[in-house]
């Protein structure tokens, strides 16, 4: 009696699983593309939005202790920002 064997994968069985390794692939590429090239000009995009929202709060009578603590950063930060000088983030 012969043994028991699997048949050789078809080029039509491999689609899926290829196109699973190609969409991983891409996310991997996407990824390292967003930390690298797009990374730091969204940050630094978005600490600027937040600093002008800190110094239109303020002029609208919201404390630097208040916003510290609401934003979860020191005192000194908000005090750079306030200032518009850059902040360490």
């Amino acid at each position: 009696m012969a043994g028991i064997t699997t048949p050789a994968p078809r080029l039509s069985n491999l689609g899926p699983a290829l196109r699973r390794w190609q969409g991983r692939a891409l996310l991997t590429w996407a990824r390292l593309l967003q930390r690298t090239v797009a990374g730091k000009a969204h940050r630094e995009a978005h600490v600027a939005r937040r600093n002008r929202a800190i110094r239109a709060a303020h002029a609208r009578g919201v404390d630097k202790t208040t916003l510290a603590q609401a934003l979860r950063v020191s005192s000194a930060t908000i005090g750079q920002a306030l200032k518009e000088e850059p902040t360490g983030e």
